[in-house]
């Protein structure tokens, strides 16, 4: 395990700061603003890498959230990502529009007092890092088909 990892008895769980209304009444950006680099390394870092991942558990996609987490807070940014991708066509939907609070973020088993992981702030991060670095690549097909196909209606 990671000597970066179990700090959540020292850093408190934040949030991305929240634009406020008067901003957000004039574009269609969204509420929260991005973390920085070192926002969502040390919020990663708060994991406590248990041996029963219950966030793992309760993610409908069964997404390997301690590894990725664990490698956003080394550093690792495109391993992290793969990790994130190979469970999840589309991390950069979840990570922003995800029931986190109910589901793997409602279930982190970090003692009380010390509050969840911010995970879908990171799982955000890790995705916004991929594109603006070209790591996310389109599905391929397997076989490319002769036909076509039109939609009506």
């Amino acid at each position: 395990m990671a000597s970066n990892m179990l700090q959540f008895v020292k850093t408190e769980k934040q949030m991305p700061k929240k634009r406020g209304a008067e901003e957000r009444a004039k574009d269609f950006d969204e509420i929260y603003k991005d973390f920085s680099k070192q926002k969502a390394e040390e919020q990663a870092s708060r994991c406590s890498q248990c041996g029963v991942p219950f966030c793992q558990v309760n993610c409908p996609l069964h997404n390997n959230i301690p590894d990725w987490l664990m490698l956003t807070a080394e550093d690792r940014m495109q391993e992290a990502y793969e990790v994130s991708a190979a469970t999840n066509n589309f991390p950069e939907i979840c990570g922003r529009i995800c029931p986190q609070d109910r589901l793997c973020e409602g279930n982190c088993v970090i003692e009380k007092g010390f509050e969840s992981v911010t995970i879908g702030a990171v799982e955000k991060y890790i995705t916004e890092t991929a594109f603006e670095n070209g790591w996310v690549k389109p599905a391929a097909p397997v076989l490319e088909r002769q036909e076509s196909i039109g939609i009506i209606g």
